[in-house]
């Protein structure tokens, strides 16, 4: 019982030092860091999203050759710059976005990642009007760079001052037709890789207005709690400014009768914001970098109402790292300074929420900051986004942690055409013909001309598709029973009509019988010299009752060939190699009792005999007929 007793006390002895030590933590003066911690604004629940996997149909660009592509600019369609981990600036271009070379460096480099402070972190680019690229770095300030020659010139001196504060991590900017550039600094109390001291403590993040002319800096908007992408409004009315952790976008007015007031532009977003940036039509893309699981949201809305316990574990933070960073000096290995470097490092944290969660997502907002529609991910293809930045037809998304690039196809779907017994895209207009847009099947001499739906209705239709955009006419005209004007059999019209399955050729015209050939006995289709019938109406419908020859036969699955099935060496409606009867000798088998009674016989010379149109149990398959 003694010994019971001795455990019983030393375990509360022990308990009793640590809590002395944690109040002396909490309560002493002129510990590190040098931070003020208040009451934070408890955040709201984020607005509903509607569901979607956009995101997962991304391609990775460069993957595993790149680390933390932050941000991206272009200046041209098929050429982009991205910022990368190591202060690396990186060009990628080709038609694929496959080729790519470092242009520059803003810090003078370094041996190891977590060596930041010494080779940078660009964090923000954007092209200035004068052709050079504009770059934000987490550590060493703002640069302009020339991306041809690789040299960089440092806008001012960020070791200075900025009415009375420090600016510790410059994130991302902007810059108007004026030239004066609008950037963020997300911190005026601690670096990036420290970052998490700025997210504990109370906010000192700041928008500001950089002056190319006078050199100086004007401070818009104090105390953002993590200030990040920073986006000009369409007309420059205003500058949009993310603040990441209170999950908003908030507006300052530069010019009319709101100038120089602040509000919020659009709030309850799905996570923290990073970069903005426009999506081409008047709104914007919001990326969020990270998506907290309900966990850690309930756990953020406490510790905010709990400014002591914020400060208390921030303190044993900071002091820990020094600790490590002290005795990483005597380690060769270097794992003792690698280790100290996670402490307030975002990493960590990202790491551990993806283990809980795959959900990426980037919100579209109008030019009022109302949610217009987001690109969603749930399979982990692309991750923690940073900035979704439009470029041609695609869309990219950067990262500070991935290793790759994202890429999303957002213009007009490529046209396919078949080619024998595959499926190509077609990417170029070529001589005889051009494809159009969403989805348009071309075959040449073949049955079922298809558009976007590409789907041929079975109950006895033939190639009837839906059109959204115009098919223009490919091939040539065969002297001796080429089908169609331009060698095309089966085009699709707009209503879904069908044209004729099959031409006679010059030589099948010739013998066409007249007790075989058949017009309509109203003008419903006039048959011209070439054999052309056009329907004008409902009569001139041949009800099929019989047989039709072998080579014109249309099955009763709407298929055309021997017996309803199309043979595989046979195309429809196209003239065989000996100057062949196309489509059968119509006019040498009589047209069935029933069907000779409602059309009636013509004994006309150089007519053709209409059997494209054809009934099968009552369902009258309308075809059109053209040269």
């Amino acid at each position: 019982m003694s010994a019971l007793g001795w455990l019983l006390r030393k375990i509360l002895r022990v308990t009793l030092d640590i809590i002395v030590i944690l109040v002396i933590l909490t309560f002493i003066p002129g510990l590190p860091p040098y931070v003020n911690f208040t009451t934070l604004e408890q955040l709201e629940a984020p607005l509903p999203l509607t569901h979607n996997n956009i995101l997962d149909r991304t391609e990775r660009v460069l993957d595993g050759k790149i680390v933390g592509p932050e941000s991206i600019a272009s200046r041209k369609p098929e050429e982009i710059f991205v910022s990368l981990h190591g202060g690396k600036i990186l060009r990628i271009w080709g038609r694929r976005y496959d080729h790519f070379k470092v242009v520059a460096s803003i810090g003078p480099g370094c041996d190891a990642p977590w060596e930041e402070e010494v080779c940078g972190r660009p964090l923000g680019l954007r092209f200035a009007p004068d052709g050079r690229l504009l770059v934000a770095d987490g550590y060493l300030g703002l640069f302009i760079l020339n991306v041809d020659t690789g040299e960089k010139e440092e806008l001012f001196d960020i070791k200075k001052d900025i009415e009375g504060e420090l600016a510790m991590l410059p994130n991302d900017l902007d810059v108007d037709q004026d030239g004066y550039i609008y950037w963020s600094d997300s911190s005026a109390n601690t670096h990036l890789n420290k970052a998490i001291i700025e997210v504990l403590s109370s906010p000192s993040g700041r928008l500001l207005r950089f002056d190319p002319k006078t050199q100086t800096n004007k401070v818009l908007v104090r105390n953002l709690h993590f200030a990040n992408g920073v986006q000009l409004s369409h007309d420059q009315q205003s500058i949009l400014v993310c603040e990441t952790f209170k999950n908003r976008v908030l507006r300052h007015w530069l010019h009319g009768a709101k100038k120089g007031q602040t509000e919020v532009f659009v709030d309850r977003l799905p996570g923290s914001p990073d970069n903005i940036r426009s999506n081409g039509n008047a709104g914007y893309y919001i990326a969020i970098v990270a998506v907290l699981p309900d966990a850690a949201v309930k756990a953020e809305r406490i510790a905010a109402g709990l400014p002591l316990l914020r400060k208390l574990a921030t303190r044993v933070l900071y002091l820990t790292r020094l600790l490590l960073e002290m005795f990483g000096k005597l380690d060769s290995s270097r794992f003792i300074e690698k280790t100290a470097n996670k402490i307030f490092s975002f990493l960590p944290i990202s790491r551990h929420n993806l283990r809980y969660s795959n959900f990426s997502v980037v919100v579209e907002v109008d030019g009022e900051g109302e949610v217009i529609g987001s690109l969603q991910g749930h399979s982990g293809q692309q991750v923690q986004v940073s900035e979704a930045q439009q470029v041609g037809d695609y869309l990219f998304f950067g990262s500070p942690y991935n290793r790759y690039l994202g890429k999303l196809y957002i213009g007009e779907p490529p046209a396919m055409e078949v080619e024998g017994k595959g499926v190509r895209m077609k990417t170029i207009e070529e001589k005889e013909g051009k494809v159009g847009k969403v989805g348009k099947v071309e075959k040449e001499g073949k049955v079922g001309k298809e558009e976007k739906e590409g789907k041929v209705e079975k109950e006895g239709k033939v190639g009837k598709v839906e059109k959204e955009g115009k098919e223009e006419k490919e091939g040539k005209e065969e002297k001796e029973g080429m089908v169609g004007k331009e060698g095309m059999v089966g085009k699709v019209e707009k209503e879904g009509k069908v044209e004729k399955e099959g031409k006679e050729g010059k030589e099948g015209k010739r013998k066409e019988g007249k007790e075989g050939k058949v017009e309509k006995e109203e003008k419903v289709g006039k048959v011209g010299k070439e054999g052309k019938v056009e329907k004008e109406g409902k009569e001139g419908k041949v009800e099929k009752e019989g047989k039709e020859e072998k080579d014109g036969k249309v099955g009763k699955e709407g298929k055309v060939g021997k017996e309803g099935k199309e043979e595989k060496e046979e195309k429809v409606g196209k003239v065989g190699k000996e100057k062949e009867e196309k489509v059968g000798k119509e006019g040498k088998e009589k047209v069935e009792k029933e069907g000779k009674e409602k059309v009636g016989k013509e004994k006309k010379e150089g007519k053709e005999e209409k059997v494209g149109k054809i009934e099968k149990e009552g369902n009258i398959i309308k075809v059109k007929e053209e040269l």
